[in-house]
């Protein structure tokens, strides 16, 4: 019997939600409206308040629309990081 392989393509993501939004989007925007949240902490400064509300809609938003040379932002973000904190070992040669 013959096995043929079959390529993959992951770079494309299924819009699920009303055709507009796939879940990985989604799941951004549920975050950035759980983040309202942050207006019933009874300890916390209105302005503080604001500021992180502010800074996690942005981030949550970028990371679910913005693509950057075809890659999703979230993904780079992440290829970023892993750079950032992997331990590299550099070799002194004369």
């Amino acid at each position: 019997m013959q096995v043929y392989q079959v390529p993959y393509n992951f770079e494309h993501e299924e819009k699920i939600f009303g055709g507009y939004v796939s879940l990985r989007q989604a799941i951004y925007l549920i975050l950035t409206i759980a983040s309202i949240g942050l207006f019933f902490l009874p300890f916390m400064n209105i302005l503080v308040k604001i500021i992180l509300f502010l800074t996690i809609v942005g981030i949550c938003v970028i990371f679910a629309f913005l693509k950057i040379d075809g890659t999703n932002a979230d993904k780079y973000f992440i290829y970023i990081f892993k750079f950032l904190a992997n331990r590299r070992i550099y070799i002194l040669e004369r």
